[in-house]
């Protein structure tokens, strides 16, 4: 149940947000192998989502963590929308991972972080001309 579901007294109207708030919870079940963000027994897992306490360490994929941990939020408002949750990198296609990346990165940033092979710089280069990748979550979000 969504938070705002367990503070209302029996009257619940539909909201599409209990619903973000409920598919993000479904979601790190399935990749999760059956466990629960907001974990442990009935009554302790009722009161962890009434306070917003949660724990994704049983997912390794970020980009997955990203889109869970939007959809769980504990406030609704700050719940992204349906069609954000479906525009969200976690449901992009390899191509359009691929393509995205071709468009953001920056060799500065890339080389500062590993060792890396000057013909893939090269690469990057001739595909990305000043376009950095730090912030994608922003630039994901508005797209």
């Amino acid at each position: 149940m969504a938070t705002e579901s367990l503070k209302e007294d029996g009257n619940i109207r539909y909201k599409s947000s209990t619903d973000i708030q409920v598919a993000g919870m479904l979601i790190y079940f399935i990749l999760s192998s059956g466990h629960h963000p907001f974990g442990g027994e009935r009554w302790k897992l009722m009161s962890n989502i009434l306070e917003g306490k949660y724990t994704l360490d049983h997912v390794q994929d970020v980009v997955a963590k990203d889109l869970i941990e939007r959809m769980i939020d504990k406030e609704p408002q700050n719940r992204p929308r349906v069609e954000e949750c479906l525009s969200h990198p976690f449901f992009w296609t390899s191509t359009k991972k691929v393509e995205y990346l071709r468009q953001v990165v920056n060799k500065k940033e890339v080389a500062s972080r590993q060792k890396v092979n000057q013909e893939l710089i090269s690469i990057l280069d001739e595909c990305a001309e000043g376009v950095f990748y730090n912030q994608w979550k922003t630039k994901v979000i508005a797209t």
